[in-house]
């Protein structure tokens, strides 16, 4: 597909087209001739050559799993580089959470559980099953898509190696010139290295939308004077036995109350201050799915079992998407 014909189904990359944004590029909805719709991701500062950029897509381009969105191609044009991807008919998840007209998400408990075990599962293919095993370092809520049957899709998974070195540095990621500061995991400041665990922190941080509705940086219920983070405040709840409190009201139901305990406590776990007491990514999957069994949600592909779940085969040190 030639770069002209991405250029007048995106609209000359119209603003109104835009789906979301963050530090890899921006997605926007592109529609062509014959009606179908795509995604078309337009990366920005991508450093690789071309040789190196097209042998980078021909590795994701291979990377199949019900909880990935599909990269369909991608186009070269000078400095420009561009990703196309499957559509998805319910954007982000940060969309469906947060929306700005209405304000409240109309998502229930279900539907929330079954979108936390999904993005666990492709999350945790990334880091056991895969093949070069990958670590996302971009993990939140935006880069959780949802298509038409709200089936959420990972993206975003291995573009960091894409960028300029200078632009993907943590030193730079964690200044917040790479987004949200609410989804960082709090030893990347010090030690500056990607990390498995780093990934569960951020995934804990949107398990902790999901349960609360609240963004990682503003906390709507929280006294006015509170200026800290989502997982600040779900740590100060903690401390004064206040935890229950911190679910979202439009989920508290009769029948509901153990459910929503064990996803909290699992979400709390994966946001522990100490990388190595945070579970992997196989395991948080696993006990999400053992909260939803009385819901039968399907379970099409191959169940993940990887050979050892341990850092001893997957160390922290190790960076793929680098």
């Amino acid at each position: 597909m030639r770069f002209s014909d991405l250029m007048q189904a995106s609209n000359n990359f119209h603003k109104d087209n835009i789906i979301g944004s963050g530090r890899t590029g921006t997605m926007y909805r592109a529609m062509l001739p014959d009606g179908q719709l795509l995604i078309v991701k337009r990366l920005q500062d991508s450093q690789r050559l071309e040789k190196e950029f097209a042998s980078e897509m021909n590795t994701l381009g291979r990377l199949k799993h019900r909880n990935l969105v599909p990269l369909l191609g991608f186009c070269m044009a000078e400095k420009e580089r561009l990703l196309v991807y499957e559509y998805m008919e319910h954007g982000t998840l940060c969309d469906q959470l947060h929306p700005l007209e209405s304000g409240a998400s109309n998502m229930d408990w279900p539907l929330r559980l079954r979108i936390g075990i999904g993005a666990a599962k492709g999350l945790a293919w990334l880091h056991h099953n895969c093949n070069p095993r990958i670590i996302h370092r971009n993990i939140s809520s935006k880069c959780i898509l949802l298509d038409k049957d709200f089936e959420p899709k990972l993206c975003d998974f291995g573009l960091a190696r894409l960028m300029n070195p200078i632009d993907t540095h943590l030193s730079t990621f964690v200044n917040g010139e790479f987004g949200d500061l609410g989804y960082v995991a709090p030893e990347y400041p010090t030690k500056l290295v990607a990390t498995p665990k780093g990934d569960v922190y951020s995934f804990g941080v949107v398990l902790l939308e999901l349960i609360t509705g609240e963004k990682p940086t503003h906390v709507s219920k929280a006294p006015e004077s509170f200026k800290g983070s989502l997982v600040e405040w779900i740590t100060q709840l903690s401390s004064n036995s206040l935890l229950q409190t911190a679910i979202d009201k439009a989920l508290v139901q009769k029948g509901l109350e153990t459910e929503l305990a064990q996803f909290l406590k699992v979400a709390c776990n994966c946001v522990l201050l100490a990388p190595r007491e945070r579970p992997t990514m196989f395991e948080v999957y696993q006990l999400l799915r053992a909260i939803s069994e009385r819901y039968h949600f399907s379970t099409d592909d191959e169940m993940l079992v990887p050979s050892n779940t341990d850092d001893v085969n997957f160390p922290d040190e190790l960076i793929v998407a680098q």
